[in-house]
């Protein structure tokens, strides 16, 4: 990944929508970064809303232009992002997963988010837009998120948020270059060790059913695939399905 341009404003209703106008105002460059000190519509996946007290936390977007990569495996550009996370926040504390598909968990509490839109053209991505939301020095929460945690309260202390942002992104810049590279597998794998309860059978609800399986893999388009204790395979996308914590 080219060397990253870091655009900071004071205050936006969402870091996302800011860096889709600069594409569409100026041809903007891969590894362009727009953060804010304060999001004020900040979007998570669906009709779902981002809390971020002003000041207090990480809320950035950034550019990828990764045209070397079909559209039918675009997951993977969720794959390579996640790690990067995970991997930085490993250094402060082992203890950090992948919750599928994107969310950043610390035990069974939910540290960050990612919310990626991608522009396809043709059979390839002219651009994906990787919005991250980490929860850094936050200490409370008033929303009715169910489970928010910070670092601070992971940690006992404050955390330079210029620090983690620039750590976070060249972390992502390194398995962004591994996905270009064609370490594919290597990123899958990766992304399936480092996964929320990849481990034993845990409990799962889909259209108000309750069962127990696993988690068996991952597949190209990001469906995830569960197996229950009778040996039943069950594939969910996104949405489809919801973790009992």
């Amino acid at each position: 990944m080219e060397p990253i341009n870091i655009i900071q404003v004071k205050q936006v209703e969402s870091t996302n929508d800011q860096l889709k106008k600069f594409i569409i105002e100026d041809d903007i460059p891969e590894g362009f970064v727009v953060v804010t000190e304060n999001q004020t519509g900040g979007k998570g996946q669906g009709s779902n809303t981002w809390e971020s007290e002003p000041g207090k936390n990480l809320t950035f977007s950034l550019l990828l232009r990764p045209e070397f990569l079909e559209a039918e495996k675009m997951f993977l550009i969720s794959k390579v992002v996640s790690l990067g996370i995970i991997d930085y926040l490993n250094t402060l504390r082992k203890c950090f997963s992948i919750k599928w598909p994107n969310d950043i968990y610390y035990c069974n509490k939910k540290a960050g988010g990612i919310l990626i839109e991608n522009q396809i053209q043709g059979n390839t991505i002219k651009y994906s837009v990787i919005g991250i939301g980490i929860n850094v020095n936050q200490e409370k929460f008033v929303s009715d998120a169910p489970n928010p945690i910070s670092l601070k309260t992971i940690f006992g202390k404050e955390l330079a948020l210029h620090e983690c942002l620039e750590s976070i992104i060249q972390q992502i810049g390194i398995w962004y270059d591994l996905l270009a590279d064609g370490f594919t597998d290597d990123i899958n794998q990766r992304y399936f060790d480092h996964l929320f309860r990849n481990q034993d059978y845990h409990d799962f609800s889909s259209n108000g059913e309750v069962f127990h399986a696993c988690i068996k893999s991952v597949e190209a388009d990001g469906q995830l695939v569960l197996k229950t204790p009778q040996g039943g395979i069950r594939k969910f996308y996104f949405k489809e399905l919801d973790f009992i914590l």
